[in-house]
């Protein structure tokens, strides 16, 4: 094992010995043609993990405790990925968001560390690096906090959710890390108060300016469903998915990483907010625009007022039109699944891609042409996924009747 440096900036004692295992990117089971074929991609379908894939994956995280800390774990626990559907950049916003539940997951065994010394190490068999350290060292911190004091641990941490994928690898560490930790101590949690302590160990320990979608989804999914999810007053209600609806996940492999270049410029107060330089620098651009148009959300905007957008500085303006036209859209696309309108909502599929690449500058080359090579196919629709900057899109498209 290597060393690192414990990331939190709050006090924290408990000692944390974490050895991983992350996928390198989603397993390639579905042939597609095009610039798609040479993508992976899962049908996602809404659904967790069956049972006995759940078992097999949560038994990889078991033996990766008995192989680096020789003992059986005390407690085990598991979170799934999610993928958003549609209303990317608006949950900062205070817009409703479309996400679902993936059937990839990250499981955790945690056991009782021997000594009370703190330290943190870190032993990694395959992708990923220490750097993902922050976010677990980050829940145990935020546990103390809230009053919950987690004894010295060791944790062992086997995922299939592709770091960097937009599938909330993040979020799904963040919960399954507290969800374990809520194990071992007893303690108890409401998904709520989970989901909203997750948020704060990424902004505080992992700096990453994340709006409460992810850890929100992770902590509430539901199998099978989608969740419509007002982000500013923190109500959802679920969404079945029409039977013929396939939904299909295609990871570009770019990878995109929205804590550690903009750590420090978000942190920073002297931050240049104008510089367009990633997630951090959007939010910037979004809450500016919320403050000119004299708003406390951006989503909050009526239409009637949408014109004033056209005033704004011309960047200003662009990110200020997506999000209002996201919102729009994530409640439009929910009324076309009600109203079983699937072309309808495939159509706002590509609106939402084509918003987030000219608007909001966050697609990649990779994503735009896996989104044209399902237009060419005559999918639904299709859209970049996630926070941008490489990363997966979610396709859209009518189930064959071999997959129904």
């Amino acid at each position: 094992m290597r060393r690192v440096t414990e990331s939190s900036s709050r006090t924290s004692v408990t000692r944390l010995v974490i050895a991983s295992w992350w996928r390198k990117g989603l397993p390639s089971s579905a042939a597609m043609r095009s610039s798609i074929s040479r993508a992976s991609c899962l049908r996602a379908c809404g659904s967790e993990p069956n049972e006995v894939k759940r078992v097999m994956a949560g038994d990889r995280a078991e033996q990766l405790h008995r192989t680096h800390f020789g003992r059986a774990s005390d407690a085990r626990a598991h979170a799934s990925g999610r993928v958003n559907l549609i209303g990317d950049h608006v949950d900062y916003a205070g817009g409703s968001v479309l996400p679902m539940a993936i059937a990839l997951s990250t499981h955790v065994a945690i056991a009782h560390a021997a000594c009370d010394d703190f330290v943190s190490e870190w032993a990694n068999e395959t992708a990923g690096d220490a750097r993902w350290m922050r976010y677990a060292a980050g829940v145990l911190a935020e546990f103390r906090v809230v009053g919950i004091a987690v004894p010295p641990v060791t944790i062992a941490v086997a995922s299939d959710v592709p770091v960097g994928g937009g599938l909330s690898s993040s979020a799904a560490l963040e919960v399954a890390v507290a969800r374990a930790a809520l194990a071992i101590t007893g303690a108890t949690m409401t998904p709520r108060d989970l989901a909203l302590l997750c948020q704060r160990a990424e902004h505080i320990h992992a700096g990453t300016p994340c709006g409460i979608m992810d850890q929100w989804c992770v902590a509430h999914a539901l199998p099978g469903e989608a969740m419509l999810l007002d982000c500013a007053r923190l109500e959802w209600k679920p969404i079945m998915l029409p039977s013929a609806l396939e939904i299909e996940i295609v990871e570009s492999r770019t990878r995109h990483n929205l804590s550690d270049a903009l750590r420090d410029e978000w942190r920073e107060e002297s931050r240049d907010k104008s510089r367009d330089g990633g997630y951090a620098a959007r939010r910037a651009d979004t809450e500016e625009a919320a403050r000119m148009l004299g708003v406390a959300l951006l989503a909050e905007l009526p239409r009637a007022r949408w014109r004033e957008i056209d005033e704004l500085p011309e960047r200003i303006a662009r990110r200020a039109r997506h999000v209002v036209t996201e919102c729009a859209r994530v409640h439009e696309a929910v009324d076309a699944l009600a109203a079983n309108d699937l072309t309808r909502f495939g159509q706002l599929l590509f609106e939402s891609h084509r918003s987030l690449r000219d608007d909001f500058d966050v697609s990649t080359p990779e994503l735009d042409a896996i989104v044209e090579a399902a237009r060419a196919r005559g999918d639904l629709g299709a859209r970049m996924t996630g926070g941008g900057f490489g990363g997966s899109a979610v396709v859209a498209r009518i189930k064959s009747r071999e997959s129904r």
